[in-house]
């Protein structure tokens, strides 16, 4: 597994990502083969190399072909664009929010693509030929943008229609990008600060300032500055394709193995691309990690029992346990520690909110060195027994077995766990 980093110095959008990423994973072909596991006969896609302020880059290129749109409308989005819209970036770009700023796609027709309702672009990822994970990221991400669209119009997410972001260009963005994520699974994902540019842009629902709002509303939560061109450098897709990765801003030191340089479509004053990096911890055997703390002297036993450890490792924390304190006064405490993956924390403190009478939540950055290990199984006298290998920094091995496992393997032999262990 591999931890991801991206830079979005001169912002994100979908093509931008899928430039950069699909690269290192080998799938730029998967993607090419992605428009006609959707449906879409008159999409293709391809790759090739730009050069983008003397770099070169890797530039997604999603062309849909002219041909007659069934959605209910004769809307002839004029896109105020070249159409060099991703609905990812042109960079620098005033367009129809019909992101003038990705992909060229060449529709060569006065087009209604992009209005497409919630529910028609629902139901063509659900019956696309995909795997479950696929599907269920690319829907999330999906359902993200209509949640932000609803808000910002203040209608029911089902009434939503998508203008920039309903077209076949938009769709296989964020479905080549499900499908990239879903491939790469990574352990973990950092991010630096987003550019989203300033200014205003042109959409269908008039001029409105940069961020957008549907953008603004997806990087909520996220480190973001202007950056020095007066454009729209972050999109919506590219906005929540950030929010799909949920990544880590503080960075740990990371040695990057191999490097994607996506390209938008104009040259700007500075390199119009999104660089991605797969890397590896610096230390082998070092990860980042979180700890969570709160004190509790309001908290009856039962409720501290092996339940609440049990379903704090279930959300997905690493650890966790109860230390007894004295507070002020002389009050006896318990303090709950949880260590989790630093993208788990926000989800473990909300959890911990939610169920315990506290009213913080400390929480400690902080990176542990661990031992490689696997669980294999080995034979013994009293028959099979699962036991945890750890790899030593001198090139042994140690064997440890699960209680579980020994435990069976005991009551078997009628022997003590003590006994067997020896």
């Amino acid at each position: 597994m591999s931890h991801l980093k991206l830079e979005p110095y001169s912002g994100i959008s979908g093509d931008m990502f899928l430039g950069a990423l699909a690269p290192l994973l080998n799938a730029e072909a998967d993607l090419a083969a992605l428009p006609a596991r959707l449906g879409l006969d008159n999409v293709t896609v391809t790759f090739e190399d730009v050069i983008r302020s003397t770099i070169r880059c890797r530039k997604a290129v999603i062309t849909v072909e002219e041909h007659d749109h069934e959605h209910g409308h004769d809307h002839q989005h004029e896109h105020g664009h070249d159409h060099e819209h991703e609905h990812g970036h042109e960079h620098g770009h005033e367009h129809s929010h019909s992101h003038d700023h990705g992909h060229s796609h060449t529709h060569t027709h006065s087009h209604g693509h992009a209005h497409r309702a919630y529910r028609d672009i629902v139901h063509l990822i659900q019956h696309a030929d995909l795997s479950d994970g696929v599907k269920s990221l690319a829907l999330a991400m999906f359902r993200d943008l209509g949640e932000a669209e609803a808000d910002m119009h203040g209608i029911p997410l089902e009434d939503v229609h998508f203008h920039e972001v309903g077209g076949e260009d938009a769709i296989v963005d964020l479905v080549g990008a499900a499908l990239l994520i879903d491939r790469l699974a990574p352990e973990s994902v950092y991010c630096t600060p987003v550019c989203v540019g300033s200014g205003f842009v042109k959409t269908a629902h008039g001029r409105l300032p940069v961020p957008a709002p549907a953008t603004q509303r997806l990087l909520q939560g996220m480190p973001t500055f202007p950056g020095p061109v007066a454009k729209e450098m972050t999109t919506p897709t590219g906005a929540v394709i950030l929010k799909a990765l949920n990544p880590v801003f503080e960075m740990p030191p990371l040695v990057a193995t191999v490097t994607g340089m996506g390209a938008g479509t104009r040259d700007l004053e500075q390199p119009n691309a999104l660089r991605v990096s797969l890397c590896r911890s610096q230390t082998a055997g070092q990860e980042s990690v979180t700890l969570l703390q709160t004190n509790l002297d309001n908290v009856s036993p039962e409720d501290l029992g092996c339940d609440l450890l049990a379903d704090l490792l279930q959300l997905g924390a690493l650890d966790a346990w109860l230390t007894p304190i004295l507070m002020k006064k002389g009050r006896p405490a318990q303090m709950l520690e949880v260590l989790c993956a630093p993208r788990q924390a926000d989800t473990l403190t909300e959890a911990l909110l939610l169920r315990l009478p506290t009213l913080g939540i400390r929480r400690l950055e902080a990176t542990r060195t661990i031992l490689k290990r696997e669980e294999v199984e080995i034979d013994t006298p009293q028959g099979p027994l699962r036991v945890k290998r750890h790899h030593l920094p001198d090139g042994t091995t140690r064997d440890l077995p699960e209680y579980e496992s020994l435990r069976a393997r005991a009551l078997q032999a009628k022997k003590s766990t003590a006994a067997l262990r020896r």
